[in-house]
């Protein structure tokens, strides 16, 4: 266990979005506010001199950053700011070009906009396109600025749907992604804004948390005194985890950011997995995603049905998740239990939750008879070769604060706060 400078004091900014902590060097935190009962893990950030505002979400799944262009024209991109290169004194152009991977019909790809998927949308093998560029980014309402950040500059995409882009971005809830990762080669946006935090040594340590509000009652409703979502950069933030401390895991893996780490086993009531085989930890990611296999043995357990064919996704009644059993999952010799309100979401009273689509949380058909829930335990595709075999996204990382160590390679959990 590894115990890192705590901030000893903070001063609240505006609006209470920002945290600043007072260190001798600058150590930064700030806290982002859920809008509505769509949580996302979100902030503002402004590209560009004058700056140029947009909302992005914040991903430990990617170490990629992109924003639409002002030359993107497809129906997505008009319905969001969009980078305009010729209103930036400080722009620098790249010319270098790109492509990200949208991943589809619930199939891991190495690269893919892995927490971005529709399992019915056909876009296989298809892909958000664009060029890269250079300019000042201001992040933290204006504490944190990096003259010469690279991004990625989303020029169209190419999918057989014509929604890849619509989906990447939850249905519009935000403009691009701002990837946690620190992948320094093999990346497709340039070098990742935490690595650049870390050159221009403006983090105490290279450290950071993150900690997912969550307040739900015993039926998987959500309560409505939820304070806000909260990323602490160079250090962590010890009121929002117990005391019994952080519990540290290697870093087995890191591609595009992607932080891999050991899974040996998880259990529910008697079904039992003894495991060989890693998971991604990916807080831009809604579910906890396992081997179809394995999340069908799962969901049989606690009475849920699929809710389409091949979809991976369930449902259940919700008047079933108090006496649900508890969910174990082991990451190396250390296990973290979820209880049955904690794995699954209530959807509107009499309609069903989100569908396959995992950007949205509460679905649009009618459904007669009592409120139906879903479980956030889904099934999909791992190559073999890639040794992945799930991904823990927010349903895993609301219950524990989560803290990564750039320096040492590890990842943390400790109960949240």
């Amino acid at each position: 266990m590894h115990n890192h400078p705590r901030p000893l004091a903070a001063l609240i900014l505006t609006r209470a979005w920002y945290v600043q902590s007072i260190f001798h060097r600058p150590a930064f935190a700030f806290i982002v506010k859920p809008e509505l009962r769509e949580k996302q893990f979100t902030t503002e950030i402004s590209l560009g001199t004058p700056g140029q505002l947009f909302k992005v979400q914040l991903s430990t799944g990617t170490s990629n950053f992109w924003a639409p262009s002002a030359q993107c024209s497809t129906p997505t991109c008009s319905l969001h700011p969009r980078f305009d290169a010729s209103l930036s004194s400080t722009f620098q152009t790249n010319g270098t070009k790109f492509k990200i991977p949208l991943l589809t019909r619930g199939v891991f790809q190495e690269d893919s906009l892995l927490h971005y998927s529709d399992n019915n949308s056909g876009d296989e093998g298809n892909f958000l396109n664009g060029q890269l560029g250079n300019d000042k980014l201001m992040f933290a309402g204006g504490l944190i600025e990096i003259p010469n950040q690279s991004f990625g500059q989303v020029l169209g995409e190419q999918t057989k749907s014509g929604e890849g882009m619509k989906r990447v971005l939850a249905n519009d809830q935000f403009d691009g992604i701002l990837g946690l990762g620190y992948q320094p080669e093999g990346r497709l946006t340039g070098r990742p804004f935490l690595l650049n935090l870390v050159d221009q040594g403006l983090l105490d340590e290279p450290v950071f948390g993150i900690y997912l509000s969550k307040n739900r009652s015993d039926n998987g409703e959500e309560d409505d005194d939820t304070i806000g979502n909260q990323l602490t950069l160079g250090g962590l933030d010890p009121s929002h985890y117990s005391d019994e401390g952080i519990e540290w895991h290697e870093v087995t893996r890191v591609a595009q950011g992607q932080r891999v780490i050991e899974l040996t086993a998880f259990a529910l009531r008697r079904e039992a997995f003894e495991i060989d085989g890693n998971a991604i930890i990916d807080s831009g990611f809604p579910y906890i995603a396992l081997t179809r296999y394995q999340a069908e043995m799962i969901n049989i357990q606690i009475g849920a049905q699929e809710t389409a064919p091949a979809s991976g996704h369930y449902e259940l009644p919700c008047k079933n998740v108090p006496e649900l059993f508890d969910f174990i999952i082991m990451f190396g010799q250390e296990s973290y239990v979820l209880h049955g309100n904690e794995y699954v979401r209530r959807g509107e009273e009499g309609q069903l939750p989100s569908s396959p689509s995992p950007w949205s949380r509460h679905g649009k058909k009618k459904r007669s008879g009592a409120a139906v829930c879903q479980s956030m335990i889904i099934g999909m595709d791992f190559p073999k070769e890639t040794g992945i075999i799930a991904i823990f996204g927010e349903v895993f990382l609301q219950k524990f604060y989560s803290a990564y160590d750039l320096d040492k390679g590890q990842v943390g959990f400790a109960l949240a706060t």
